[in-house]
């Protein structure tokens, strides 16, 4: 087809970043809709997806509330975006989110542009920031490399439009096909919810080919029901969807997963979906929990980040309800929700079960809430030690290769099995004979194991568990 002719589709941006370095605020100067301000701690509670027209050509923004949905993406053959933007604060660093930003972007494949945004903060060091990249493999453009880079400041909308004019030539390069004419249709879910009087929603972003209201809806051979309502971005009922386009569906028997991908005819999806993820560690050190959140997104990315601070005993969205209350009173766990809610009746059966719920509204309290319970509880099941004795080193005696060294106990008492930086005292002599402790002023002869290397004037100081006491 002559390049006069071709049809393209809107090019599927997603913006990854550090927390703070303005993703959401960049979000919200893009779409001129004022709703980063409203958004508690500046930071995106859920997915969601939004288009904009941009001179003449169409431009989808995916919002995923963190790496780990935009990896759930990835790992269930859902890749949902063509281009991405990585977000940097000029006026801070590359930070650990940052760099996994940039893990994620390489394994998706994908263009991507920086956006270095705060440029028209008086700290700002967009030189400092692009040696910062660099360190991290991220070469732009007049900095001995070809990623482009726009300097942008999403307050003022300083550089906006030159960030969407490259997302354009990025989009171009990639030479997106129109393929809405392909049946069956394809989309992959983005955004997952229980509404209490509408049921299972979803937001889904098509891939290829056109929905339709009215289309039945399959998760490979598995019916997912039937689109009753189709609602844009912008929240207008419409009739049909075509590639790169956003779109609530009102209709569905379950909630789907985030990443899962839906199509309309049976038998041609391969995706993992279930009502709620259940997921049972091992690790009985942990915190026990219950999770619920809003949405299935913002519940896989909350997951995908505790797996190392929690045991997981159940985890689903929706409100909390009378069975997570029991579930929690009979494991002897805690409930942590992200967005959620409880109704009075099941606030009052946890207050009578003596069962915790705690709700967060920015994700990252959430994780310090349980780092914390995780210290508190290895403080409790930490073995305590108590400081029994010292000694000073007199002697180092090497005899055959067993290294025996001459004390003399300077305070305390010191015992056999008493610990010194890790080992254990398994042999005490005083003169020729084998004793239990030592005591102030006495001389002695340890053997310890494993051997630790000690000095003569070294001063050893000896621990013992508090039961030994």
């Amino acid at each position: 087809m002559p390049e006069s002719q071709r049809i393209t589709r809107p090019p599927v941006v997603t913006i990854l970043g550090h927390v703070d370095h303005g993703k959401t605020s960049l979000l919200d100067r893009i779409r001129h809709a004022n709703v980063a301000a409203g958004e508690v701690g500046g930071i995106t509670q859920a997915i969601g997806a939004y288009q904009i027209e941009y001179k003449g050509k169409k431009i989808t923004f995916i919002d995923t509330p963190g790496h780990a949905a935009f990896s759930a993406m990835r790992a269930r053959g859902g890749q949902a975006a063509d281009v991405a933007v990585l977000i940097v604060a000029a006026d801070d660093s590359v930070m650990p989110q940052t760099r996994e930003s940039i893990d994620h972007i390489h394994k998706a494949g994908i263009p991507f542009v920086v956006a270095m945004n705060k440029v028209d903060l008086p700290g700002a060091n967009p030189e400092k920031i692009k040696a910062d990249l660099a360190n991290s493999g991220v070469y732009v453009e007049n900095y001995g490399g070809n990623v482009p880079m726009a300097q942008i400041s999403a307050k003022t909308g300083q550089g906006i439009e030159d960030l969407l004019e490259i997302i354009l030539l990025l989009a171009e390069l990639e030479e997106l096909q129109d393929n809405s004419q392909e049946t069956p249709a394809t989309a992959v879910v983005i955004e997952s919810s229980l509404h209490s009087q509408k049921g299972p929603l979803a937001t889904l972003l098509v891939k290829k080919g056109t929905f339709q209201k009215n289309d039945n809806l399959y998760d490979g051979l598995n019916d997912y029901g039937k689109i009753r309502s189709m609602i844009d971005y912008s929240g207008a009922l419409i009739e049909n969807a075509s590639p790169s386009t956003p779109f609530q569906v009102i209709g569905l028997n379950k909630v789907p997963n985030v990443g899962d991908i839906i199509t309309s005819t049976a038998g041609t999806a391969s995706a993992v979906s279930s009502d709620s993820v259940v997921v049972r560690l091992t690790d009985e050190d942990r915190p026990k929990i219950i999770l619920k959140a809003d949405v299935q997104g913002s519940l896989e990315a909350v997951l995908a980040s505790i797996k190392d601070d929690a045991e997981v005993l159940f985890a689903s969205v929706g409100m909390v309800t009378d069975t997570d209350i029991q579930n929690a009173q009979s494991s002897n766990a805690e409930i942590i929700g992200f967005n959620s809610k409880i109704s009075s009746s099941v606030a009052k059966l946890a207050e009578v079960e003596h069962v915790k719920f705690t709700n967060f509204k920015i994700i990252y309290q959430l994780f310090d809430y349980l780092k914390d319970l995780n210290v508190k509880l290895s403080e409790t099941k930490a073995p305590k030690y108590t400081e029994t004795g010292q000694a000073k080193v007199v002697k180092v005696f090497n005899f055959h290769g067993t290294i025996i060294y001459g004390c003399v106990c300077i305070s305390g008492k010191i015992h056999k099995g008493d610990l010194i930086s890790g080992s254990t005292i398994s042999s005490l002599k005083v003169g020729k004979d084998d004793v239990e402790e030592v005591k102030k002023d006495q001389e002695f002869g340890l053997l310890a194991s494993p051997v630790i290397d000690l000095k003569v004037g070294d001063i050893i100081i000896t621990q013992s568990l508090e039961s030994k006491i």
